[in-house]
């Protein structure tokens, strides 16, 4: 029996360790259109994804619809595709600073036709000119459209938006201290009127990983991507109402050694360990405050730096069109 239980415990481990970064906690609105094909919802969105591109599969009716995310890490991801795999593919590419807030259109026993609203335009109607009736879903308030929910088969039965907090971007980065390996990360979207409320650091020999939650304008919290491995001691700093980061110090070699979190009222104590080739500190420009992180991560925090805005955040802009691929 204690053999048994003893391998039970190595699987459940084993398992642990292959699963994927977790999800962030989505909403769905109501769905429009038609009692055919089978449920569906853009539940399991990488922490920290933003909405890169809306991909439209269209001909009489809308037969399929897909999101394209861009991660923190700099990589570009695919969502399910919802739907058939006929119909032209339509491309609707999102700026950085911009959110998807509703979709309208004509539906009957299918989606005849759909157009995206954004936070900075309305995209082309796209699909048939059919449908019995007139349909529009919309997000909550302070909220951003993350995937799709409703019903699909051979077209788009049925649509409704997935949603979470609204983001926006950093104004800037720092330079960053510490090694060359590991990926690339960024926090380039953060939930919109947010404060960091915590900072997860695990640390041991080394900084292990690092990770900002965020208190939101409602009150709820929301937890950004870790970065770095699962090992070390979990510590959380708590961060005062009033409180803000302005700076990190430490000291780093191949990956950063150990780090001390400052803020407009004191300095946290060191965490991780007592090697490191060099001293760092990074702060941010004055009349500003922390909002994120950057750096380079894998099994440890290889380095570190600081995404930073003003009290009122400014988004940085940049074209983008809408295009058909044939």
């Amino acid at each position: 029996m204690r053999k048994m239980l003893g391998l039970i415990v190595m699987v459940l481990a084993a398992a642990l360790l292959i699963l994927p970064a977790r999800a962030q906690t989505v909403g769905v609105t109501a769905t429009a259109g038609g009692s055919g094909g089978t449920p569906f919802s853009d539940l399991d969105v990488p922490q920290g994804a933003r909405v890169l591109e809306v991909h439209v599969y269209s001909g009489r009716y809308i037969d399929a619809v897909q999101m394209q995310y861009a991660l923190p890490d700099g990589r570009v991801v695919a969502g399910p595709r919802h739907g058939g795999s006929g119909g032209t593919l339509s491309v609707f590419r999102l700026d950085s600073d911009e959110a998807i807030l509703a979709l309208s259109g004509r539906y009957g026993d299918y989606i005849d036709s759909i157009q995206i609203q954004t936070s900075k335009r309305t995209s082309p109607l796209l699909g048939g000119s059919g449908g019995k009736r007139d349909y529009r879903v919309e997000v909550p308030a302070d909220n951003q459209a993350i995937g799709f929910t409703g019903r699909a088969g051979r077209y788009l039965d049925a649509v409704g938006l997935a949603h979470v907090p609204r983001m926006t971007a950093p104004l800037a980065f720092t330079k960053t201290a510490g090694g060359t390996g590991g990926s690339e990360f960024a926090d380039r979207q953060i939930p919109q009127g947010a404060r960091i409320a915590q900072i997860r650091i695990r640390a041991q020999r080394y900084v292990d990983s690092i990770q900002a939650v965020y208190a939101l304008p409602g009150g709820s919290l929301y937890e950004g991507p870790v970065y770095g491995g699962g090992g070390g001691k979990l510590n959380v700093l708590e961060l005062a109402e009033d409180e803000f980061v302005t700076g990190i110090s430490g000291r780093v070699g191949d990956y950063v050694d150990s780090i001390v979190i400052h803020t407009n009222r004191r300095s946290f104590p060191s965490y991780g360990g007592s090697g490191g080739r060099q001293s760092f500190r990074i702060e941010v420009p004055g009349g500003n405050r922390v909002v994120g992180f950057t750096g380079r991560a894998g099994r440890y925090l290889d380095a570190i730096g600081l995404g930073y805005a003003p009290q009122a955040s400014a988004s940085p802009k940049r074209n983008s069109r809408f295009r058909i691929r044939r």
